[in-house]
């Protein structure tokens, strides 16, 4: 019983302490959406949904979508040319 009790107490202060800045100080959650968040915006980090929905829009006008820089991994998408 001590044991569980001391594990309660652990976990209430743990979380207590994680969430000192959203509690206290009334500060956002940090924004962990890839297609709304800045930083990644910035970085050129892509949601998975964006990337093939460019891609298929690259099909759809007869367009290559890759460059060039990949692997031979991405050889079987239908876009890269190996030439």
């Amino acid at each position: 019983m001590k044991t569980l009790l001391a594990a309660i107490i652990f976990v209430g202060v743990a979380v207590l302490l994680l969430g000192v800045n959203i509690f206290f100080f009334h500060r956002p959650f940090p924004d962990g959406e890839i297609s709304t968040n800045p930083e990644m915006r910035k970085r050129g980090i892509k949601c998975a949904k964006q990337e093939e929905l460019e891609l298929l829009h690259a099909q759809k006008k007869g367009k290559t979508a890759c460059d060039g820089n990949y692997s031979d991994a991405c050889a079987s998408c239908g876009l890269y040319n190996k030439e």
